[in-house]
């Protein structure tokens, strides 16, 4: 059944069918997938809630990984820039957030891989 579908379905369907719909809907969230090579960053956008945490972790290779939080107009509102590989920011309210990831030391010349979650998935 394709998203549209399930959502027309939702929208038809009375009572519990349709908190039953949305649920599985929401529940389809999944950590950022991201390969970084030594020095390279990349920004992910997500919906969050206030006080969510926001993490990071990276394979064997990575050294150093930082996450920094900002709000939609750019504003830094949280930081994590400690030499580990695993940082984690949070929310400082709801609303969408950018979340910008930086791999400060990534040993293997062809790249680390990267995951990129939250409390609630995004």
């Amino acid at each position: 059944m394709t998203f549209r579908s399930m959502l027309r379905f939702g929208l038809v369907a009375s009572g519990v069918a349709s908190v039953m719909v949305l649920s599985t809907v929401a529940a389809k969230a999944q950590s950022r997938d991201l390969w970084l090579y030594n020095g390279d960053s990349v920004t992910v956008e997500g919906y969050f809630l206030e006080e969510e945490g926001i993490y990071g972790w990276c394979d064997e290779d990575c050294y150093d990984l930082d996450l920094f939080l900002y709000d939609t107009a750019g504003n830094l509102v949280w930081q994590d820039t400690a030499a580990d590989a695993n940082p984690q920011v949070y929310a400082p309210y709801e609303g969408n957030f950018i979340v910008e990831v930086t791999m400060p030391n990534c040993d293997h010349p062809e790249g680390c891989a990267v995951w990129v979650d939250s409390d609630a998935g995004f």
